[in-house]
């Protein structure tokens, strides 16, 4: 099967949808399948490249200025050139199918390719294109929804990632079927926790900074915490690995509370540097407003961390004895106990190596290409 997928994020661009983009084609790739990527070029990456045996990534020079986030400019700017773009490669390549990251704004190269070439399409949705979800696009949105539903409308399968971004999908449009493929992981044998120094148990935070990932929201639990830890002779420490534009907020609330030497701010790391701190830390905090379903905390189940999480759209899905969803306002009390109680982490902590089994992004790929090869046969037959 030839498989076009077009995304505006591709690792290093983008949060967890790029890497799911990139473990996708991976997957499809090494179960023979070709696959070509149309996503936007960012500084010290190459306009073309090739992977492996069949897959090539192309790089569209466009307005992106940042690794961590997209303004709805940049996006419009990437949509145009990918059309043009997108139009050459078929009548070149001859797809048998397009897998589109996101909705907005990927949808109408989509549309436009099989309104043009009877190309069926598949949007997946990652949260931030559908409306409701993002606040800063509330206005956007509001102008283009009709068009957002007729791109839904004759898109060949909608599919989102957890049931929590399904029900938010269908709160804006319930009249046409959307799917659940969660995201997947891989699935790793290291251990987590090994610290040389026992007394200090390390707390691991890995997202963008932005406001909805709600960082802010348990920074001034710390005090709390280091207060009912330090009498029990245990030290925490904050290991936030990111960027993007909230991080000075954050890092005024760490002065303020006086959490220097406990909170650190590592920055964006690549993909190759991130073993480290999952493998290096004893618990995930993940104290986000909203998802679709979070990568990172699949990163860190496959490395056995216990989980704490907010009620946000996947976690129902993936914390089932493995952690704790709570309220940010609780954030406090489970973390103060995982780290007081060595047992329930490594008990928390194999169980999420159980749960991730389940998960792998083999998993994934396949329950796709089985949506793949049914939307083929169905368009053969018309």
């Amino acid at each position: 099967m030839k498989i076009l997928i077009v995304s505006h994020e591709y690792p290093p661009v983008g949060g967890g949808g790029a890497n799911a983009c990139m473990h996708l084609a991976k997957e499809y790739s090494a179960a023979g399948h070709e696959v070509h990527i149309v996503t936007v070029w960012y500084q010290g990456e190459a306009e073309q490249e090739h992977l492996g045996e069949n897959i090539d990534i192309y790089r569209l020079r466009s307005k992106r200025t940042r690794l961590e986030q997209c303004s709805f400019k940049e996006m419009l700017d990437f949509l145009f050139k990918a059309v043009a773009f997108t139009d050459k490669l078929e009548k070149k390549e001859k797809f048998d199918i397009c897998q589109i990251f996101f909705g907005i704004p990927s949808g109408p190269i989509g549309y436009y390719l099989k309104k043009k070439y009877r190309l069926p399409y598949v949007i997946r949705f990652g949260g931030g294109d559908i409306p409701g979800f993002q606040d800063r696009f509330t206005k956007v949105y509001k102008l283009i929804g009709p068009a957002i539903k007729l791109i839904w409308k004759n898109a060949d399968a909608l599919v989102a990632n957890s049931r929590g971004l399904q029900k938010m999908a269908y709160d804006f449009c319930d009249k046409y079927d959307i799917r659940i493929i969660p995201n997947g992981a891989e699935i790793m044998q290291c251990e987590s926790g090994h610290q040389s120094d026992e007394s200090i148990v390390h707390l691991l935070f890995v997202s963008r900074l932005i406001e909805r990932k709600g960082v802010q929201d348990i920074l001034p639990q710390l005090p709390t915490v280091v207060q009912a830890c330090n009498q029990k002779g245990r030290k925490i420490v904050l290991d936030i690995v990111g960027d993007g534009p909230y991080r000075p907020e954050l890092e005024n609330i760490v002065k303020t509370y006086k959490l220097d030497n406990i909170v650190r701010f590592h920055g964006q790391k690549n993909k190759s540097e991130l073993p480290q701190y999952y493998s290096e830390s004893d618990i995930f905090v993940f104290p986000s407003r909203k998802e679709g379903m979070p990568n990172v905390v699949l990163e860190a189940m496959s490395y056995g961390l216990p989980i704490i999480m907010t009620p946000c759209q996947g976690s129902e899905e993936l914390i089932q004895g493995n952690g704790y969803i709570e309220a940010t306002r609780g954030f406090s009390e489970k973390i103060t106990e995982l780290v007081l109680d060595e047992d329930k982490r490594k008990l928390f902590g194999e169980r999420s190596k159980e749960r991730i089994k389940d998960l792998s992004w083999s998993n994934v790929a396949n329950a796709y290409i089985k949506v793949f090869d049914q939307i083929c046969v169905e368009s053969a037959d018309m």
